[in-house]
């Protein structure tokens, strides 16, 4: 297998079209880890079937270089809000029960969720920041670990204040 080096990237990004163009390369050049710090995940449309269809096949599959018995992929989440998660995402929570063993999702403090910028971060040097949740102003960063770094050394605060918020039954009853 050839692995081509991708060269690093900002882009500056303005239309919900184009957020979510941002939203599916990351999700494509994922291999081990995934990070989300989003206000209810609603502006994400991860429900969305092209996108579902991403978080499974990277949830499933593994890198080349992993040995099967060694599942190393992670789904971290930091939300504000659950309502929309609980309420109106039914086949993405079936997703998150079926890969409950690498899905973590959890609920900011009340005195954090004024917070307003959102991201979606892949193995600390990929992702896409929206600035403001009601503004589609954006940024794809590819291939930057080291303008990755704030963002991910931020979501780790925050994962680290934040509470589990999602009860995932693994048994299957």
């Amino acid at each position: 297998m050839t692995v081509t080096a991708i060269p690093s990237q900002y882009t500056l990004l303005t239309g919900e079209s184009e957020y979510r163009a941002a939203i599916d390369t990351v999700l494509d050049s994922a291999m081990s880890t995934l990070a989300i710090l989003d206000h209810d995940l609603a502006a994400l449309r991860l429900e969305e079937p092209q996108r579902l269809s991403k978080l499974g096949k990277f949830l499933h599959a593994q890198h080349p270089a992993q040995h099967p018995n060694e599942r190393t992929k992670k789904l971290r989440i930091v939300i504000h809000q659950t309502h929309w998660l609980d309420s109106h995402m039914p086949r993405l929570m079936n997703l998150f029960t079926r890969y409950a063993h690498a899905v973590d999702v959890r609920q900011s403090p009340d005195n954090l969720r004024q917070l307003a910028d959102t991201h979606l971060l892949a193995d600390g040097c990929h992702g896409v920041r929206r600035f403001h949740i009601d503004h589609a102003r954006c940024a794809l960063i590819q291939a930057d670990p080291a303008a990755i770094q704030p963002w991910q050394r931020r979501f780790e605060e925050l994962w680290a204040l934040s509470l589990p918020c999602l009860k995932l039954n693994t048994t299957g009853l």
